[in-house]
């Protein structure tokens, strides 16, 4: 779980605090359900311009081809109650590896784990490009006309499928598939509250209450 606190109750005057005080517990959980709401779209917002709470930017992906964090901001839900809201991911697989990414961790990753949180994989599908980059990488050819000849990246895309690829990658590497690795990941906060988020619900708060 990542724990994340803050508290506005220094930035209103005494008598926005009497009000909010005084308000019905059906309306502190709504005010609090939307404060929760801005929250989970202020995080989605730094994911898809992959900045963190303070304002930097997050490290990339390895591989560089998708933003880091992508799924993340789907997933997220919000529990209000008259007391507070709690702003979490509704998956648990999916919380945890917020959570390691929130603080920078080492996460030990298996075949089961990738099903369970991105389904299984499709291996009918054709060949992917940086399946058929690895399998030239490694000196992968095709006979044709009796000769064997280096095919390009299209024919591999076209003839083979994303199991019958993978598989080939592996006999190329005299590898066989892992059932478990270590992933150590960098710091991504992007959960939490920036200052601007701050005052930006105490303006939620303060229209709220005079409603």
């Amino acid at each position: 779980m990542i724990d994340v606190k803050f508290d506005v109750g220094q930035l209103i005057n005494a008598k926005d605090k009497a009000r909010l005080f005084q308000l019905p517990e059906n309306r502190k959980r709504q005010l609090n359900k939307r404060l929760g709401a801005f929250l989970v779209k202020q995080t989605r917002r730094r994911i898809r311009e992959q900045k963190d709470v303070r304002g930097g930017g997050i490290k990339k992906r390895k591989d560089g081809k998708r933003r880091a964090l992508a799924k993340m901001g789907k997933g997220l839900v919000v529990y209000p109650s008259a007391k507070g809201a709690i702003v979490t991911w509704g998956n648990g697989l999916m919380g945890s590896i917020a959570y390691q990414h929130h603080h920078g961790l080492s996460e030990r990753w298996t075949g089961a784990k990738l099903k369970r949180l991105f389904g299984e994989p499709d291996y009918e599908k054709p060949a992917t490009r940086e399946q058929a980059r690895s399998l030239l990488a490694l000196g992968f050819k095709v006979k044709q006309n009796g000769t064997r000849k280096r095919p390009t990246q299209k024919w591999i895309m076209e003839k083979l499928s994303v199991g019958d690829a993978g598989f080939l990658i592996r006999k190329f590497q005299g590898s066989q598939p892992k059932k478990s690795w270590l992933v150590s990941l960098p710091k991504r906060q992007v959960l939490g509250a920036t200052p601007a988020d701050v005052l930006n619900m105490v303006d939620m708060i303060k229209q709220f209450i005079q409603k």
